[in-house]
């Protein structure tokens, strides 16, 4: 659950017996934030999350936020001899959409279908390796470069606005539909276990 609009950027998760809140700010701005004071961070959520008025009471110092700094890479190459670099290890996502660790498992099934019978003999080729990568590299450039426009399309301007959010024409084109969120849920080539 999201929350976008006076500038700020606001993503929740319920888990069970606490909640994770995102509080998402514009690159280089964390000590400008810390400066402001956690008193004025915490008027801030409850701006846009007026909900939460009570549950952020329970803040109390700084040692209860950790400072996540966004980055979005790829190793060039994800293998070598008797190695295979995997999710975080070959490919690096942003938090947008929270789909790093769906592509981490998908990389994983992509390597048990080409690798199962290979390992079973002993005989892993450099080549089933690169195999790995060439089935996987495609997806996630693709959705490495989705997380991108959005950061730069959606949330940057959020961040710079005082009004309230609008999502841009192209989110609310009718054509569009379910697509962004069937690509974050599924990976743009959903991949299946082969037995």
């Amino acid at each position: 659950m999201g929350r976008f609009g006076k500038g700020k950027i606001i993503a929740m998760l319920d888990r069970g017996d606490e909640w994770q809140v995102a509080y998402v700010i514009p690159k280089g701005g964390y000590q400008q934030l810390r400066a402001a004071g956690l008193e004025e961070l915490k008027k801030s959520v409850v701006e846009v999350v007026p909900e939460f008025q009570q549950r952020i009471q329970n803040l109390h110092d700084w040692s209860q936020i950790a400072f996540l700094s966004v980055e979005s890479s790829r190793v060039k190459r994800w293998y070598r001899p008797r190695l295979l670099l995997i999710g975080d290890a070959a490919h690096i996502m942003s938090p947008v959409g929270g789909v790093g660790i769906n592509y981490a498992i998908q990389d994983a099934v992509v390597a048990a279908n080409v690798l199962s019978k290979p390992l079973k003999i002993r005989q892993v080729q450099l080549s089933d390796l690169a195999k790995v990568q060439r089935q996987r590299e495609l997806p996630t450039r693709i959705i490495q470069a989705f997380q991108t426009f959005i950061q730069k399309r959606v949330f940057a301007p959020v961040l710079t606005s005082n009004r309230t959010f609008v999502p841009p024409a192209f989110l609310r084109l009718p054509i569009l539909g379910d697509l962004p969120g069937r690509l974050i849920a599924l990976g743009v080539f959903p991949v299946h276990v082969k037995t």
